[in-house]
């Protein structure tokens, strides 16, 4: 150890039988870790098959930025830096244990090749000296966040007390070996283990003598090892899982558009309609279960929980994971999970924005929903009017279909022909056609496309394309509609569609190819913006407020489209755009999505209110925004809290109209 080549001495001052007995105890840890992770994938397995094996280098570069870069992790700040922390932390030390092996075991015994000697060492030494000293430092973190600040959305149990504890005892008894023998040898490259050196300059400090040094740095050996072998063999059956289970849920994740749902295909004949117990979910849904680390992101984030309905989107998927592990047995629906925690859902990706797991939280919510609708007739409050109203009149307020255009009244609106092209096929959409307020959006429209020279028609025989019935579980309205809509459209010949509703925009574009329709779909801010920017309109008209936009669940967090309203907003004169607290694909539910606007949830405080308080905070004189289900609930929500003279709710597109005059 005094040579002048710094060089790792693997079993320094560690008697014979020690590490006789580190091996025999690594087999047994080896094989037990194996057994429980070949018991976790026969579970897994179990599960119905679902293919997730496409686009490798997209998965492996999605495992590359989110499980080992942390990158959605670390976009919230404590938590984020906390967790950061440890992970790199422990990654580091786990690759240093490894080399270490590979050193020992492999290279050096068979080809007479030390790798940890010289530079290569010293720089080996000093990494893992800091890393572990992060992830000490970020225990500490972790500690005084779950345990004395205690947030709602984690759970201060023992259970992570013990898992906190375990790592921290792992990693300074690491710390102390090191400084025992930095102490007794004494070695010129000591400080390239700051930690380890500044330690054992303090135990000899204390007076501690050579004897005492090696003493303890057999008997913490010793200790450390049993713990650390200790640590492999109950990962598969711990919480400590997550290590391997995340990683694996995030290469498998959804790669498709967030804002499609999986169809039940050949639904006349299917067997199962939804979920009703655990064999019915796919292998990864079961992985998606085992993935949860428990963080509560997604519990904070939800609109459902926010406002007092029974939802807590993590408490769904733990009590899956545990019902998958036999914790919690008993039926799913009524028992597990009570229908009222399922309906209260607003399907606004909320969740599955900010779970650093990639589960599909509301797929799964979904695929529940279905079942209580199919397979029980079970619709909360008026949702089943509404969803008859859409098959029996084509729109969920049950009115005549002769009256979808009286909108367009007095308007140059082109209908669409058989034999003739447009630029454009709008659908306007079932809420623009018969709500009055709404009906202004549609007449905006029409006004700007108008006024740029766009071809443009509307289909007559347009009708509800059921999208608030497949989130409520209905699919087959969904499917049945669908035929119809696509025998409709398909008559016609267009090169896009615009469409000014972010549902509308959704369906057409990610869940229409489900069933052979595909066809260029933009949302009208998106057409909006690119008909100023390349000069067709300029608004003139200057509009003095300061404004705040609203960022719709289905524009913004499904489908990325965040900056095109803000642009077109930017465009009007006079208009000051102000941030909401939560914006962009963090932005705050209306809570009108996933079939409230049909139904009935009871909340403590309704979601279209804490956002107009939001909106009233920022002291802006106008809310834009780009939906016109958005637009009704903000809407509704001013005129409960009184604001109707201080705060505006108008569209995009209005705003344009407006100052095109």
């Amino acid at each position: 150890m005094t040579s002048s080549v710094a060089f790792r001495d693997t079993f320094w001052n560690v008697p014979g039988w020690a590490q006789v007995a580190l091996y025999v105890g690594g087999a047994l840890a080896i094989a037990i870790f194996a057994y429980g992770m070949w018991q976790r994938v026969s579970l897994w397995r179990r599960g119905l098959p679902e293919d997730r094996l496409d686009r490798i280098p997209e998965r492996v570069g999605l495992v590359l930025t989110q499980a080992l870069g942390q990158v959605r992790t670390l976009s919230q700040a404590y938590p984020g830096v906390m967790h950061a922390i440890m992970f790199w932390g422990f990654l580091a030390l786990f690759m240093g244990t490894v080399l270490a092996t590979i050193d020992w075991d492999i290279t050096l015994p068979l080809f007479g090749v030390k790798l940890l000697k010289g530079r290569f060492y010293l720089l080996y030494e000093a990494v893992l000296d800091l890393f572990g000293l992060f992830f000490v430092i970020g225990l500490g973190m972790a500690v005084w966040r779950r345990f004395v600040q205690r947030p709602a959305r984690l759970d201060a149990t023992g259970r992570f007390a013990g898992v906190l504890a375990l790592l921290f005892v792992i990693n300074v008894t690491g710390f102390v070996m090191e400084a025992c023998r930095l102490a007794v040898v004494a070695p010129w490259w000591g400080p390239w283990s700051p930690v380890g050196y500044a330690l054992g300059r303090g135990l000899v400090a204390l007076g501690m003598t050579e004897g005492a040094l090696r003493g303890l740095h057999v008997a913490t050996w010793v200790f450390h090892a049993a713990i650390a072998l200790v640590f492999i063999a109950i990962v598969p059956f711990s919480y400590f899982v997550h290590l391997l289970t995340t990683p694996l849920n995030i290469f498998f994740s959804k790669l498709g558009p967030r804002g499609a749902i999986r169809e039940i295909k050949n639904i006349e004949e299917a067997e199962t309609l939804g979920i009703s117990k655990l064999e019915e979910f796919s292998w990864k849904r079961r992985l998606d279960f085992d993935a949860c680390v428990e963080c509560g992101r997604c519990q904070a984030a939800c609109p459902a929980h926010m406002s007092g309905t029974p939802l807590s989107p993590k408490q769904i998927i733990v009590k899956l994971k545990r019902h998958m592990h036999g914790e919690l047995p008993g039926p799913i629906h009524g028992e597990l999970i009570k229908a009222d925690e399922l309906w209260a859902c607003t399907t606004c990706m909320a969740c599955v924005e900010e779970c650093p797991a990639f589960i599909d939280i509301v797929d799964t919510i979904i695929d529940l929903r279905r079942y209580l609708t199919l397979s029980e007739g079970a619709l909360p409050s008026t949702a089943p009017q509404s969803l008859q109203n859409i098959q029996r009149a084509g729109n969920p307020w049950g009115l005549p279909a002769g009256e979808r255009l009286a909108w367009a009244q007095g308007l140059d609106v082109p209908l669409m022909e058989a034999g003739r092209e447009v630029e454009y096929l709008y659908w306007v959409g079932c809420s623009a056609s018969y709500d009055k307020r709404n009906q202004a959006i549609a007449r905006a429209v029409v006004k700007i496309l108008n006024a740029a020279g766009v071809s443009f028609g509307v289909m007559q025989e347009e009708r509800c394309h059921a999208e608030v019935g497949r989130r409520l579980g209905e699919e087959y309205l969904y499917q049945t509609v669908q035929q119809e809509n696509l025998a409709a459209i398909n008559r016609y010949r267009f090169r896009k569609v615009i469409t000014h509703c972010p549902h509308c925009f959704n369906t057409i574009k990610n869940e229409f190819p489900q069933f052979g329709g595909r066809y260029e779909v933009l949302h009208h801010s998106q057409v909006i913006e690119e008909l100023i920017a390349a000069g067709r309109i300029k608004p003139k008209k200057a509009l003095d407020a300061s404004i705040a936009f609203h960022d719709s669940c289905y524009l913004g967090r499904y489908n990325g489209i965040t900056e095109a309203p803000r642009n077109v907003a930017k465009a009007v004169p006079g208009l000051r755009l102000v941030e909401l607290p939560r914006s962009r694909e963090r932005g705050l539910c209306c809570g009108g999505g996933g079939g409230h606007m049909w139904m009935e949830v009871k909340a403590q405080k309704r979601v279209n209110l804490i956002r107009v308080e939001e909106a009233l905070e920022a002291k802006v004189n106008l809310v834009a925004t780009g939906c016109p289900f958005c637009l009704a609930m903000l809407d509704l929500g001013r005129k409960v809290k009184g604001a109707e003279e201080t705060l505006a709710v108008k569209d995009v597109s209005e705003l344009v109209a407006e100052s095109l005059e």
